[in-house]
Parts: structure tokens; C-alpha cells; sequence
């Protein structure tokens, strides 16, 4: 069912400041046996609507055959938080939606796939968030064209108190204050955040030094001075608060660094049909691997798994695995012993 607004709890921030230390990852388990509770997790961050459609790309001014059409649920938190609830969390949105036909098309996807919905807040006459995606037939690669949500400057935020009682946070910057409140939150329970910037994080404000994980393409990384030193670069991010910093590298991999030193994983080759959405399953699968008290080299593998998989199947979310068929993945092309992770 579509969020209820009477029964969105909300609260204005009280703005406490946080505690000293920014909290620590979990440790690994002493035992490698991994049938467990599920893993609880929050997202606090945009979930959108994407009307997707797959054609050659055309030079400027041009007419291109759409081979396909799609119509689903996106944004960076949102997918990433549907990515844990296929892998078995427990999983709870933060956002803002409004009452028109798009906020209810948001939420009904969410619904179905057993995120909880009392952390939205209702935007009275506000819109909610859309994209419009294309789709390179030839190559997989696509370009978003997007619409922002509105009202949201009337907004108070939610209650972020449940929180409390998650394995790890998602959180991104498209609501800068929101990323803050629940960073905040998360930090002062001693629960990890793991955050995705799509802007500078040099300007990406105070919520970056209460992260704990960093996720973000290796573009971001040229907006610093040295930028092209990749090694560099990772020590530069986590300069900001970040324990550790992840830089996705597409079909190169990826490059992460944090207290331990850092480290490099090679992308899995897979019949690539689309990659929307393929850096919110990395985020969200990486998230379930710090839920579940992996070290950073474990879940940046299964992080690196669960979105190939996803890139094999069109749009942002139908291709994206259960844990069973991902550590089947896994099991066969993961550089990594997963003999002891069952699902």
C-alpha cells in the first residue's frame, strides 16, 4: 500500500552535535557461518520514478527506433535500498513523496518489496522525483535527465529514531539536511553509514564527516587537486571523515582505501544490457556486507557481484539478485573463498 499520510511520524531536528569519534565498522564474525538474522537497514535519501527507453544513440537532431520502454522505481537510496530487501534485510525508507499519481507509483514498488514506508514524509502540494533515462542499445550506458522533487523547502524531517536499531544506514545528498539528520543519528548509535555523493564532497557539507563508508564514481575523484593519482585521491577522501573510502571504477573494478590499507577487485564480465541502477546495487549490497560484519575487501566483491548481475536484465531494479543466486555467483567467479557464506 502507498504511504498513509496520517500515519508519517515527523519531527523537526533538535541539531545535537555528535559525539568525538565517528563509530567503528563492525568485526568480522569469529565463525564464517553466515545463516543469521536478517540485517536491519535504513535509507535517507531520494527514491524517484524512471521512465526508461532503449534505442541507438542518435547524433543531435536525429530520429532513433526505441527498441524498449520501462517504467519503474529509481533513485540512488531507493534502489539501493531494494537491493538489501531482495538480498533478505530488513529495510526502512527515509525520504519525501508527495500525494500525486508519481509519489503513489513510488511507493506501491516500494511496498511490494517489504521496505517500510513511516519514514516518508508527505509533501502537500509539492511533486515528486522523476527521470527520464536513454538507454545505448549498443553499449548499455545511459544518460538521466532529471526532474527534481518540489516542495520539499516546506518539509519538516522525519523520525529517525528506529535507527537506533539498524546494522547500517544508507544515505545520499540529494536532501543535504535529511543525509545530515540521519548521519547524525546513525553516528551517535554507533551505527555505520555508508553514503553515495553525486556532487563535490568537498562541498557535500557536514554530513560527509559522520560517514563512515564512501561509495562514489572515480569521477568524483578529479574534482580534488590530485585527482589523478588514484592512490592519492582515496587518502584525500578519507582526509574528510570517511573510515573508508570505495571509488567505482565501471568495467575497471574498483579501488578502495581505509585503516587497513588499500586494495583493488576487477568488475565480473557479464553481457552488459544496462547499467541504470548499477551503482545503487553496489551501494546497497555493500551496505548488507558492513550489515553483516564483512571486511571491506568481502564487500566490495559481493558489492561488485550483485551489480553485475543487475547490468544483465533492463532498468534499474528487475535484474537485481537474491542472495542465494549471488553467492551462486559468487561461489563459480568470486576471487574470494565463499565456501562458508550461505545464504
Amino acid at each position: 500500500m502507498p504511504f498513509k499520510k496520517d500515519k508519517v511520524r515527523i519531527r523537526i531536528s533538535e541539531g545535537r552535535q555528535p559525539p568525538p569519534a565517528n563509530p567503528p565498522l563492525p568485526r568480522p564474525p569469529k565463525s564464517q557461518e553466515k545463516k543469521r538474522q536478517a540485517p536491519a537497514i535504513a535509507g535517507a535519501g531520494i527514491a524517484c520514478l524512471d521512465y526508461i527507453f532503449a534505442s541507438r544513440r542518435p547524433a543531435w537532431g536525429e530520429t532513433a527506433r526505441v527498441e524498449n520502454t520501462l517504467v519503474q522505481g529509481g533513485g540512488l537510496v531507493g534502489t539501493a535500498l531494494v537491493a538489501c530487501a531482495r538480498l533478505g534485510a530488513k529495510c526502512r525508507l527515509y525520504s519525501f513523496l508527495s500525494h500525486d499519481e508519481t509519489g503513489s507509483a513510488i511507493a506501491a514498488e516500494l511496498a511490494r518489496e517489504g521496505i517500510r514506508l513511516d519514514g516518508v514524509v508527505s509533501l502537500p502540494g509539492g511533486s515528486s522525483p522523476s527521470s527520464f533515462i536513454h538507454v545505448d542499445t549498443q553499449s548499455g550506458e545511459r544518460t538521466i535527465f532529471h526532474r527534481p522533487a518540489r516542495g520539499v523547502e516546506s518539509a519538516t524531517l522525519p523520525d529517525l529514531g528506529a535507527i537506533a536499531g539498524c546494522q547500517a544506514v544508507l544515505v545520499d545528498d540529494y536532501y543535504p539536511e535529511l543525509a545530515l539528520a540521519a548521519s547524525r543519528t546513525a553516528r551517535e548509535h554507533g551505527v555505520p553509514v555508508v553514503a553515495d555523493v553525486s556532487a563535490n564532497p568537498l562541498r557535500a557539507g557536514e554530513y560527509i564527516r559522520h560517514v563512515t563508508v564512501l561509495i562514489a564514481p572515480v569521477s568524483v575523484a578529479g574534482r580534488l587537486r590530485n585527482g589523478d593519482d588514484l592512490a592519492a585521491a582515496l587518502e584525500a577522501f578519507r582526509s574528510l571523515g570517511p573510515q573508508v573510502v570505495v571509488f567505482t571504477l565501471g568495467s575497471d573494478g574498483w579501488a578502495f582505501a581505509g585503516p587497513e590499507g588499500q586494495g583493488r577487485g576487477r568488475a565480473f564480465a557479464v553481457q552488459v544490457k544496462d547499467t541504470t541502477g548499477a551503482g545503487d546495487a553496489f551501494h546497497g549490497a555493500f551496505a548488507y556486507g558492513i550489515a553483516c560484519g564483512w571486511e571491506v575487501a568481502r564487500c566490495a566483491e559481493f558489492a561488485g557481484a550483485v551489480a553485475a548481475i543487475k547490468c544483465t536484465m533492463p532498468g534499474g531494479r528487475d535484474g537485481l539478485p537474491t542472495l542465494a543466486a549471488t553467492m551462486d555467483f559468487l561461489r563459480k567467479r568470486g576471487r574470494l573463498d565463499w565456501s562458508g557464506y550461505d545464504a
